[in-house]
């Protein structure tokens, strides 16, 4: 197959949708030799600041000189950027070839028998595949969905289990309470093995802190960051490790929960560092030079815009916090698109109150809620709420509150699936004007 072709196989893998469990992926990688009994893993999970952390140890390992694997999804421009090795993304030919193969692999399990792998299974066995191929001298993989039984979760041992912020999510399938959501993803802990947990609520700590204590894993708790300051849009703040280091840390990725994922990283890199991989002087510059497109990136400078994947009412929240601690001041027009599984009623009332105007869209994606129900939802917390049938009229539509004197700056967020058709929208009216 060329590339196009692979494409053209993989969207039709998704039709198979979501599967979870390991025994095919196991048997799958099984055919592929095992590729993931050969690297070295941090494996991620958690429900908010997954690809973040990720983000902040790939910058970090990457300025100490190692080769870096990183598996993270969805994509927010370009599909090929959910596997990279040193921040280039998978190339084509590579991709072409590795799905060659694997295609080969699927098609004898249903000769057999077998279920048919997901599209899901097969992106983590190619990254896997990829990862080797390349001689990566540390994979960081992030979990699609849950833990215990989403398909990454196939390596007997890792260097670090990492799980993030946890809050209500995908409670059809991960349970309706922390709790439950919780020992889900505290399914890629393993045994003796560190795990590093961001600071959370207690109902979540208390369950990964007990798988962890039956695995006997080491268990360590980062800290929350000293309150952070913005000058020219860094954020700025000061950590106090679990080494007794104190760290002065500059971020180009704003918002208050990054700095959350910032601590995160750092105690992951130190746990890192003290397995062999020489990190520790490195944290400083790798934070300050990471940069991680889609969450709460500056797409224009004039007006003031910004996209932010905020998807899930965990990540609501922490918008409304990162606005509250950096845009107080500023009168806010919203651009909002959601997918119609998530919970968007719970996400309206907590943000809407915080625009001056609302523009919904109808993302592009099966699982998109349309942007007038949306709109009706978003309404019942804001009378200035409209609907915009593309994103070049809302685009449009925004910047007229900014030359109405009606808002000072722009934000669009929720599913990462738009923010990437959006952000080409206002590079091309930039362009054009």
């Amino acid at each position: 197959m060329n590339y196009c072709e692979a494409r053209e196989y993989l969207r039709q893998t998704n039709k198979l949708g979501s599967v979870l469990g390991l025994e095919t992926i196991k048997e799958l990688l099984r055919r592929l030799g095992n590729p993931e009994k050969e690297l070295r893993v941090v494996h991620v999970a958690g429900t908010n600041g997954k690809g973040s952390t990720i983000t902040f140890l790939q910058s970090i390992l990457m300025e100490a000189g190692y080769s870096v694997g990183r598996y993270s999804s969805p994509a927010v421009f370009h599909y090929r950027e959910i596997i990279q090795v040193n921040g280039s993304w998978i190339d084509k030919s590579s991709l072409a070839a590795i799905i060659t193969l694997i295609k080969k692999k699927c098609d004898e399990m249903v000769h057999q028998g077998m279920a048919h792998p997901t599209s899901f299974e097969i992106e983590t066995a190619m990254a896997l595949l990829y990862f080797k191929e390349k001689k990566c001298q540390i994979a960081l993989v992030e979990c699609g969905l849950g833990g215990k039984t989403d398909a990454t979760n196939v390596f007997d041992k890792v260097l670090c289990s990492v799980i993030t912020t946890i809050s209500f999510d995908h409670t059809q399938i991960l349970g309706d309470t922390i709790q439950k959501i919780a020992g889900v993803k505290a399914g890629i802990i393993k045994k003796n093995c560190p795990v590093v947990m961001s600071c959370q609520t207690k109902e979540a700590a208390d369950v990964i802190k007990q798988v962890a204590d039956s695995r006997n894993a080491m268990f360590l708790l980062s800290g929350r960051p000293e309150k952070a300051e913005m000058k020219n849009f860094i954020s700025i703040f000061d950590y106090k490790a679990s080494n007794d280091c104190s760290y002065h840390i500059k971020l180009q990725m704003l918002g208050t929960c990054q700095e959350v994922n910032a601590a995160t990283a750092i105690e992951t890199a130190l746990v890192l560092n003290n397995q062999g991989y020489h990190v520790e002087k490195y944290i400083e510059t790798g934070l300050s030079k990471a940069i991680w497109p889609g969450r709460m990136e500056i797409v224009s400078h004039n007006p003031l815009m910004i996209i932010d994947g905020a998807h899930n009412p965990g990540a609501v929240e922490e918008l409304g916090k990162t606005i509250d601690l950096y845009f107080t001041n500023k009168r806010i027009t919203f651009i909002m698109g959601v997918l119609a599984d998530k919970d968007f009623d719970r996400e309206a009332e907590m943000i809407a109150g915080r625009g001056e105007k609302i523009i919904t869209v109808t993302p592009h994606n099966p699982r998109s809620l349309d942007g007038r129900m949306l709109a009706k939802t978003l309404s019942r917390y804001n009378d200035n709420v409209q609907f915009a049938v593309s994103l070049e009229e809302a685009v449009r539509l925004a910047k007229e509150t900014i030359d109405d004197n009606i808002s000072d700056m722009i934000l669009a967020f929720g599913s990462l699936s738009y923010l990437g058709e959006l952000k080409s929208v206002i590079k091309t009216k930039e362009a054009n004007s």
